[in-house]
Order: C-alpha cells, then sequence, then structure tokens
C-alpha cells in the first residue's frame, strides 16, 4: 500500500516539495491510522469497554514515563551538523532509556498496588511489570525515528508507523481468538511496540553503521552536555505536557467507572485522528523547514504563515461532519453500546480543532531555543487539568460537564500558543 502511494506522489509532486514530503510523511501515518480504526468494530465485539479503559490506563503510564526514560534527548537529533555527533545523542539516549527501563522494576514491586488503588483499579496492577519494556520499546522507537526525521527518510518513518499500527492489531486480533481476552489489549500493544522497534532499529544501524561505530561513551557525554537544555527545560516541560494530557484519563478512571474510561479513550482516539493523520506529518516537516531557514535567515515567518492556514482549510471539512454525525457513527461501527462513546467524542471535537490547527507550528520554540516558554505553557496547562480535577471531585461534575470545561481550557491554551509561535517565526529567540 505504501509503495503504491510513493509511486503516485512520485509522479505527481516536485521532489523535495513540501507538499510531497507532507503527503508521504500523511499517507503512512493514515495507514497507521487506519489500521487501528479499522480492526476496532473487530476489538469492540471481542473486548468489552473496561478492557479499552484498562489499556487506556497503561497508556497513559507508559506514556508518562518514557519521557523520563529519554530526557528528550531524542528532539536533538535532528540538530547537529554532523551525523557523527547525532549518532552520539542516539547511543546515549537508549542507554539511558534503557537504564531507566530497569529501575522502573524498584517501585513496581513496592507500590505498584498503591498506585493502582489510586488510579481506580486495582486489577491494573499486575499488569505493570510489563511497563519497562513498554517504556523502553517506545523510547527506542521514537530514538529511531528521529534519526530518520534527520536523514529525511520520510518514507521509511511512514512504514514504521504502518509496522507499529500493523504488529499491535494483529497481536489483540490473536489474543481475542485465542480466549486472552483479560489484558489482551496491553498484551498485544507491548508486542507490537517490540516488533516494530526492533525493526526500525536494525535498518537504522545497517544503512548507518559507520557513524554508529564510531561512538564512544566520551563522545556521548560531550553531546549530552552540549544539549543539556533537554533535560533542564525541555523534558520537564514535556513530562508536565504529557501528563496534562493524560489527566483526563487518570481523573475519569478515578472518579468514574472504567467502561466510562473506555468509551472515553476512544472518543479521543477518533477525534484526534485528523491530528495523527496530517498535522503530524505536517509538523515533521515543518521542523525540518524551520530548522533550515532560522539556521539561514534567522526567522521563518513565511513558512509559519503558509503552514497555519494550510492546518485550518483542511481542519474544517472532517470536524464538522465529525460533530454532526459522531453519535450515529459510534454506534453504526462500533455497536449499540458505544454511542455513548459518540456523545462524548461531539464535544471532544470542538478541542481536536484546534489541536489540529496549532499542534504543527508549536514546533518553533524547540528550533529557536525558547525552552523556558514551553515549560511556561505545559506548567499552565498542567495546572488547569489538576484544577479541573479538584474542582471535578468536590463539586461531583457529571461526565459532560467534565469534557466541557476540558474543551474549553484546551481551546484557551492553543489559541495563546498559536499567538507566541508567531512571535517567536518572527524571530525572537528570548527565554532560552
Amino acid at each position: 500500500m505504501i509503495e503504491r502511494a510513493m509511486v503516485f506522489l512520485r509522479t505527481r509532486l516536485p521532489a523535495h516539495s513540501f507538499a510531497r514530503q507532507v503527503s508521504v510523511l500523511a499517507s503512512g501515518t493514515a495507514i497507521a491510522q487506519a489500521i487501528p480504526i479499522a480492526v476496532s468494530p473487530i476489538l469492540t465485539r471481542l473486548y468489552p469497554p473496561e478492557e479499552f479503559g484498562l489499556v487506556a490506563l497503561y497508556m497513559a503510564c507508559v506514556a508518562v514515563i518514557a519521557v523520563v526514560a529519554t530526557l528528550k534527548y531524542e528532539l536533538a537529533i535532528t540538530l547537529p551538523a554532523s551525523d557523527d555527533d547525532a549518532a552520539h545523542i542516539v547511543s546515549f539516549t537508549l542507554k539511558l532509556c534503557a537504564a531507566v527501563s530497569v529501575l522502573i522494576y524498584l517501585p513496581i514491586m513496592f507500590f505498584g498496588d498503591a498506585v493502582a488503588q489510586q488510579l481506580g483499579n486495582p486489577a491494573l496492577a499486575p499488569w505493570f511489570y510489563l511497563l519497562p519494556v513498554s517504556v523502553f520499546a517506545t523510547g527506542a522507537f521514537n530514538v529511531f525515528q528521529y534519526w530518520c526525521n534527520r536523514k529525511s527518510q520520510y518514507r521509511q518513518m511512514s512504514v514504521n508507523r504502518v509496522q507499529n499500527a500493523g504488529f499491535t492489531a494483529l497481536s489483540n486480533i490473536i489474543l481475542a481468538l485465542a480466549k486472552q481476552t483479560k489484558g489482551g489489549l496491553i498484551i498485544g500493544g507491548a508486542l507490537g511496540q517490540i516488533a516494530s522497534a526492533a525493526l526500525i532499529g536494525r535498518r537504522v544501524w545497517n544503512q548507518n553503521r559507520l557513524s554508529f561505530s564510531v561512538t564512544t561513551p566520551r563522545g556521548e557525554l560531550v553531546q549530552a552536555k552540549r544539549y543539556a537544555s533537554h533535560p533542564k527545560h525541555i523534558a520537564p516541560a514535556q513530562l508536565i505536557g504529557v501528563a496534562a494530557q493524560q489527566i483526563p484519563v487518570f481523573m475519569i478512571g478515578s472518579l468514574f467507572s472504567l467502561a466510562t474510561v473506555g468509551f472515553f479513550s476512544m472518543a479521543y482516539r477518533l477525534v484526534s485522528l485528523p491530528s495523527g493523520l496530517i498535522a503530524s506529518a505536517i509538523g515533521d516537516v515543518y521542523r525540518q523547514r524551520i530548522s533550515v531557514a532560522f539556521s539561514e535567515r534567522g526567522e521563518f515567518r513565511d513558512v509559519f504563515v503558509r503552514t497555519l492556514k494550510r492546518t485550518t482549510l483542511l481542519a474544517a471539512p472532517p470536524f464538522i461532519i465529525l460533530y454532526l454525525l459522531a453519535p450515529l457513527l459510534f454506534e453504526w461501527v462500533f455497536g449499540s453500546s458505544w454511542r455513548v462513546a459518540g456523545e462524548y467524542a461531539q464535544i471532544l471535537v470542538v478541542s481536536s480543532f484546534f489541536q489540529f490547527v496549532f499542534t504543527p507550528i508549536d514546533k518553533g520554540a524547540v528550533v529557536v531555543g525558547a525552552t523556558r516558554y514551553i515549560f511556561a505553557w505545559h506548567v499552565a496547562r498542567f495546572l488547569g487539568l489538576m484544577l479541573l480535577l479538584a474542582a471535578t471531585g468536590v463539586f461531583t461534575f457529571s461526565i459532560q460537564k467534565v469534557l466541557w470545561w476540558f474543551v474549553a481550557l484546551n481551546v484557551t491554551l492553543y489559541t495563546v500558543d498559536g499567538v507566541v509561535e508567531l512571535w517567536l517565526a518572527n524571530g525572537r529567540t528570548h527565554g532560552k
């Protein structure tokens, strides 16, 4: 499927054009996103909503811990002028991720049951022992993806995403058919992550053996110090940001039923589909383009404005359709019991529109080195969500009211970020 898409793009779009690079990534991402969506009608009939809630809580934990495991050094892979320097960052980040993953077992042994209880589901505790494996596989996959991004290997990035989704979907179906529905979605996800990380790692090594063979511990430390702003500023900001993204899952898990978590996670994943399908691809190309522009002339306003126009025009049609038809679509595709998820999606789609428009252009802060702003934005989001969590516990809001407050907060934050990113695109580098 990807090869056919690549042939079509080569014949229709100029080589190295922005549109072609975005299209290459978007085509692979589209297939990767389509795979879990395509199998969801099968999985929703094989697994109960509670299992979707369980895997949502598990993956939320993986997402938070993965930030700590790499300290976001993978974001620096695209920055050095030399491939040898970048290879040192890759090597250092993989070692760091492996060490942190092993150390995770200690808190799991002593505090796993207590944490699961706080998350509202003691049944999650046994699955914590898979966390280190999932965390390392996630970290390694992201590291190799950024290396491919550095080398402008957009086709390979697309293939990697499709393989990740394919392995996971296949594992989930096989486990369900084997009657392993209890925790089957968690096990399938872990197997998919391991397989995809191993394959991409092998390819990257075979294609860049010379650069990686000259890495040394001393060189790794030199690069780690050179990009020390990543663990100092970007990693804390990303940790707060990822934690903020997962707060709704944790909040719903602790205050509502596990089935409600399952409905929410399905709704949120589907309304975020356009962002994962197109916006992330635009963001990957945008990062590379503005890195070059900022290096050459110290600003990238023209790239910012063009990209913002594209994301706005692309966002309107799918989000309007989803808002109008979400409950009916969910009931028809996933089964009558999933209409509730469609009602949640009808609310969440409002903030997803703003996310689609502004997320691709938020890469400017990293490129210009405005790490303090990144930290401040994520802190503001985190504090806003924590306030919502506290208010929900005190006033016992309904799930619908919680979702509307969640939407209002996100719309405000993404709009503010768009204004600041425009300011940075003009060449402002304050806040390093």
